[in-house]
């Protein structure tokens, strides 16, 4: 499943909200199988669910390119406006506040952190500052709510790919739509089992019992 970001972040892509590639040996099967026989006549193959579920997966693909715009533009003015920002350090403690720290309990430490004129609470200060300049910059450019909406879509467009690779094999064209969807979305490596599987039924000459 896409992970842009998913999140996938940056530039608009899926890629967090992507899922990384099915195995090559994986694929390299399913293409030879595509062209080759089963080891034994099958009988008629029954209606297949296949095609309803590869349909409803481009339906939710097609809302994902119709964001795809809208957010890259909101995520690129976030960026160049975030650009603008400095991000703070945490200044070195200085050789008394570290005698001071080497002298204290756990206890002692947790408030002094939280009192000003020492590293740790300019820092906590300094950062909170920032990270709430930085989410006034998500909303100002538009891009919090084009994000969430662009990753609500992409998980959306993953159930229904996912929908696609778990549903049951029983043909070839089964199989073949299986391949298309995965040449859109990309499957996880580890739903290679469920095209083994497919491959074993459709060998065996075995069709989906509904």
């Amino acid at each position: 499943m896409p992970n842009t970001p998913f999140r996938a972040a940056a530039e608009g892509v899926p890629n967090v909200n992507r899922r990384s590639a099915l195995a090559a040996s994986g694929v390299g099967l399913v293409a030879a199988l595509l062209g080759a026989a089963p080891s034994k006549a099958a009988p008629a193959p029954v209606a297949s669910r296949m095609a309803a579920l590869e349909a409803s997966f481009y339906l939710e693909w097609n809302k994902v390119r119709a964001l795809e715009p809208e957010h890259g533009v909101a995520e690129r003015r976030y960026f160049d406006e975030r650009a603008k920002l400095v991000k703070p350090m945490k200044r070195e403690d200085t050789p008394a506040e570290v005698e001071a720290a080497q002298k204290m309990t756990i206890g002692e430490m947790a408030e002094w952190s939280r009192r000003p004129n020492n590293a740790r609470f300019e820092f906590d200060e300094a950062i909170r500052a920032y990270n709430k300049a930085e989410w006034a910059i998500r909303r100002r450019t538009g891009f919090t709510k084009i994000d969430r909406a662009y990753n609500r879509q992409i998980d959306r467009a993953s159930t229904a790919a996912n929908r696609v690779i778990r549903c049951p094999a029983s043909t070839f064209e089964d199989l073949a739509a299986k391949a298309r969807v995965h040449k859109v979305w990309e499957f996880d490596e580890g739903d290679i089992e469920y095209i083994m599987a497919d491959i074993s039924r459709i060998a065996r000459g075995e069709g989906v019992k509904r």
